[in-house]
């Protein structure tokens, strides 16, 4: 019978690893969710709006249909952004250090267990990891384990767990 030793996940919560949070949950947010085929609809009828509205003179549907296109494009980041940017500056573990300990029973901050049941998802995001509980994500810089050994032990007990999604 082998021992497990958690894996310890350690990193500071700056403004650095909020913006890459930000990105990383932003893009695989909306590169998986339905969502993304309602605006697929949404920007196609706005692009015939404006041909419509190039062919027949209509510059108020062409306005309108310019607008919902950069709100689609350009707005809606960056009002989500400002939404979330508000929010890591309200926070109280901003730059504070986060420490982690995965084990085979969960994850373990400040004394507190997070079990596997309650963990929706661990998504590698090109180095870094997203965790995914019930209710939020939290972002996992690859710096944030001491080895390359320690990042691939925490996939493989997250794939062991039935949580590793690629």
């Amino acid at each position: 019978m082998s021992t497990f030793k958690p894996i310890e996940i350690s990193f500071k919560w700056d403004s650095q690893n909020f913006k890459k949070a930000f990105e990383s949950a932003y893009t695989y947010e909306y590169k998986n969710s339905a969502r993304r085929y309602i605006g697929w609809f949404f920007i196609a009828m706005a692009q015939f709006g404006v041909v419509a509205a190039l062919k027949g003179g209509v510059f108020g549907l062409l306005l309108l249909s310019t607008l919902l296109i950069f709100y689609w494009y350009v707005a809606k980041k960056w009002l989500l952004f400002k939404r979330a940017l508000r929010a890591y500056e309200n926070s109280s573990l901003k730059d504070k250090e986060i420490k982690l300990f995965a084990s085979k029973s969960g994850i373990e901050q400040d004394k507190n267990l997070i079990d596997w049941s309650s963990i929706r998802g661990v998504v590698p995001v090109g180095d870094d990891i997203m965790l995914y509980l019930e209710d939020r994500p939290y972002y996992i810089p690859a710096l944030a384990f001491k080895s390359i050994e320690d990042k691939n032990s925490f996939k493989e007990l997250a794939k062991s767990k039935g949580k590793l999604y690629d």
